[in-house]
């Protein structure tokens, strides 16, 4: 997740804006222009929550 939020804020730094380019469409459906940061801040935050409701609790010694 951090990776993915520093690209963003590299790009807004260096570019003034961040880079989408990846656009995807079916048919007449249109999904958000996104690009790899953002990939990785939402895999990143699904991994969180499923490890938080789903992840196995260690036993304190």
């Amino acid at each position: 997740m951090l990776g993915g939020a520093l690209g963003n804020v590299l790009d807004r730094i260096v570019l003034g804006y961040v880079v989408d380019f990846i656009d995807v469409y079916y048919g007449q459906w249109h999904w958000p222009a996104f690009n790899v940061a953002d990939s990785a801040i939402t895999i990143g935050a699904v991994l969180l929550l499923f490890d938080a409701f789903w992840g196995r609790r260690r036993e304190s010694d």
